[in-house]
This record gives C-alpha cells, sequence and structure tokens, in this order.
C-alpha cells in the first residue's frame, strides 16, 4: 500500500491547526483579537479583545470572515485572522495595540477599529493602572535630571546626517528635512534620559523608534510649515487623479480644483494632530471632505 505524501504547505497548515487546537485544549476559554489588511485599498481592519468559550473556537474565524467579505469586500483573508486564547487580557491587547502602531507609524496605512466581537461577546478592557498612593511615593524627591556629558553631545550632533538622511528617505515634502534632522538634535538634548535596555545592553533608540513613537516620541511640530504641507498635500492629490485624467474620466481642471481642495484644508487637519504616521489619516479625511472629484 503506497503510503499517502502530504505538500509542504499542508502538513505545515496541518501542523498549525492541531497546535491550535491542542493550545485550546490546555487552555480552554481566553480572549482573542481578530486583524485583518487589505492590500489592495491599503487598510486595515481590527476588532475588540473578545473572550471566546473552547466550543467556539473554531467558529470565531469564519464569522469574522465573513463580515469582511460581505461588509468590506476583502476576499484575500489570511488563513488565522483571528488570533488566541491569550494568557491574558493585557497580552491580546498589547497585541492589538502593536497592529495598529505598525499599520499606521510604519506603513502609513489607515486602521478601521472595529467595535466588532463574537457573538456579540462583551469587549474586554485592560484595567487601567493606579497611581501608588503610599507615604513613600507621595513624599519621596523627584529624580534629579539627567546630565548631559560631552561625549553625549558630540555623539548627538555627529546623528544629524543620519537623522536628515532617515527624513530624505521617509518624508521628503512633508518637512525640511534639514529642520527634522535639528528636531531630532533637540530631542536629544531635552532628554539624555532615554534609553532602550534590552539583552544587547542600554543604547539610545534610533531615529526610526523615535519617529514612529515605539517607546519614545519625537515632535516635529517646530517643522510644520503651511506652504510646505500644502504642496506635499495637493501632489498626493494629483497623483492619484493622474489615471483618470489620462483616461478622460476627469477633466485637467477638474483634477486641479480638487487637489486645490485638498491642498488648502490639510494643513489645519494636520495640525490637529501633529505627529509622524498621522499625516495619511489628516490626508484621507481631508481627502474625503472635498468630495467627488468630477463635481469640482
Amino acid at each position: 500500500m503506497r503510503r499517502r505524501v502530504l505538500p509542504t504547505g499542508a502538513v505545515a497548515a496541518l501542523s498549525f491547526t492541531l497546535l491550535a487546537a491542542a493550545n485550546l485544549a490546555a487552555q480552554g476559554a481566553g480572549p482573542y483579537v481578530c486583524m485583518t489588511r487589505d492590500f489592495t485599498k491599503r487598510v486595515a481592519y481590527v476588532s475588540r479583545v473578545f473572550n471566546v468559550q473552547q466550543a467556539d473556537a473554531p467558529k470565531v474565524n469564519p464569522a469574522w470572515n465573513q463580515v469582511m467579505t460581505s461588509t468590506y469586500g476583502i476576499t484575500a483573508l489570511p488563513y488565522q485572522s483571528c488570533q488566541g486564547p491569550y494568557p491574558s487580557v493585557a497580552l491580546a491587547d498589547s497585541t492589538r495595540t502593536r497592529f495598529i502602531d505598525n499599520i499606521t507609524n510604519t506603513f502609513h496605512q489607515q486602521v478601521n477599529q472595529l467595535q466588532w466581537t463574537y457573538g456579540g461577546a462583551p469587549a474586554l478592557t485592560v484595567p487601567a493602572s493606579t497611581p501608588a498612593t503610599t507615604a513613600s511615593a507621595t513624599t519621596s524627591a523627584p529624580k534629579p535630571p539627567a546630565t548631559i556629558t560631552d561625549a553625549d553631545r558630540s555623539a548627538f550632533q555627529a546623528e544629524v546626517p543620519q537623522s536628515k538622511a532617515y527624513c530624505d528617505q521617509n518624508y521628503a515634502g512633508l518637512f525640511d528635512c534639514d529642520c527634522f534632522a535639528q528636531a531630532v538634535l533637540h530631542h536629544r538634548l531635552a532628554h539624555p534620559e532615554e534609553m532602550i535596555r534590552d539583552h544587547d545592553g542600554a543604547r539610545r533608540p534610533p531615529v526610526h523608534d523615535l519617529a514612529i513613537g515605539i517607546q519614545y516620541k519625537l515632535d516635529c511640530t517646530e517643522c510644520l510649515d503651511d506652504a510646505r504641507l500644502r504642496a506635499w498635500a495637493h501632489k498626493q492629490a494629483e497623483g492619484s487623479l493622474q489615471q483618470q485624467v489620462m483616461t478622460k474620466m476627469l477633466t485637467q481642471a477638474q483634477a486641479d480644483r480638487f487637489s486645490d481642495c485638498v491642498a488648502k484644508a490639510f494643513p489645519a487637519k494636520f495640525r490637529a494632530t501633529p505627529t509622524l504616521g498621522q499625516e495619511l489619516n489628516a490626508y484621507n479625511a481631508v481627502y474625503a471632505s472635498c468630495g467627488n472629484p468630477r463635481a469640482s
């Protein structure tokens, strides 16, 4: 009798299924969260954190996929959009937060945070930590500000070209990159205490981490310039309509008027939340508010 050999992908999928089933059997009920990206529309969807009983675990993914397909038109769904059970609500919520931050700050795409939970289960939240109220906590003296050594100043100054290069690669047009590099320098000088500590030891957070706010957040408000912001938004809108102009679905005059509308409204919208990673959210909101380009 010939032994049936499964394809490699099938073996991997089967192994994943068996492992998931084993975890479910071992852990029983637990918190879940569902996350999906639509690569065509460059948008992502995430559910709330919710509890799932062991018997319902196999039904969670099909239920979420049905919503994604019927409501949002996504057909290319991952094998496991819904992950769990997590050992704690805090870990599930942390995974959800990292997903939102990664899509928003790294890929600069919109994330739709849905209220959906499986079967309408109550959404789970992480209890807010309460501040310490002991006598020692309330009476302890504040820590003295960190001192800056000459070596620190030299290192911060030497980083300026690297910061400018990072801006040129990621934010050209949105910011004056010389200003961006100086903003990083000013941040370093103002916060010499900021360090990342891991298995490799202690080190300064890299420019990328500061820009997207992984642990510490870079403030770039000093580099906001309305004329530059308008030009950036106008270029984005104009580029998005180029194909429609080429195919005669829009006239160039209509595209220009619509792009002018987006450019005019963008600076105020972005200044309302002037943090890196929010520029596309502000742009998309303004783009939608300008209506139909054909009516321009």
